[in-house]
């Protein structure tokens, strides 16, 4: 048997066949993840995008038609359009300036305090919290997610291995956040006392 759903297994997913919807679902989720993770490198929105993926597919069963293709082709293409939205959902974010969803990509293994996000200086926070780290953290961290390296060319260009540069974002990830967070908590402090 191939890796997809057989022509004569067609009719059964169109018709909610609970034992080929899940031999099916349970085969495609990896498969999107890889997918999402190689056009935008960010677990947090890919396992989104599966999720969303998935329920889009269930949700819009009646819109599969057997004569246009397998089920495979009409999944993925409920992927790339759900892509395909938050890309465009993400570009209308209004933002202090052009770079900061990029860095913020730097952090997203946990969403950002609210606070951070609602703020029109988010900006000058996250420029601030980076400024806070050492040469090598903000270096890595700049290559990654500004520039958009890959790992092994940031290996190549700081003269480490990958591993060392892996090693080297997730604690510059973590000092990031902290610095940021202490930002936060000092610029809050010093908003409470000013409206006393």
């Amino acid at each position: 048997m191939s890796d997809g759903l057989e022509h004569k297994s067609w009719m059964l997913f169109a018709n909610g066949d609970a034992r080929i919807w899940q031999e099916f679902i349970s085969r495609q989720i990896p498969r999107l993840y890889e997918m999402f993770m190689n056009r935008w490198p960010n677990p947090t929105l890919s396992e989104e995008l599966v999720q969303k993926t998935i329920f889009d597919a269930v949700r819009g069963l009646e819109s599969y038609d057997t004569s246009k293709g397998s089920p495979e082709e009409w999944i993925y293409g409920i992927a790339r359009n759900n892509f395909r939205l938050e890309i465009r959902k993400r570009a209308s974010r209004p933002a202090p300036n052009g770079d900061i969803t990029s860095y913020l990509e730097a952090i997203d293994n946990r969403p950002l305090p609210d606070e951070v996000i609602e703020r029109q200086e988010t900006a000058a926070l996250v420029r601030s919290a980076l400024n806070k780290l050492e040469s090598k953290e903000r270096a890595v961290l700049m290559a990654k997610y500004i520039e958009g390296l890959l790992t092994n060319e940031i290996a190549r260009q700081m003269e480490i291995t990958e591993k060392a540069v892996q090693n080297l974002l997730y604690r510059a990830k973590l000092s990031f956040r902290e610095a940021l967070n202490h930002l936060t908590s000092g610029h809050n402090e010093g908003k409470n006392n000013e409206s006393k």
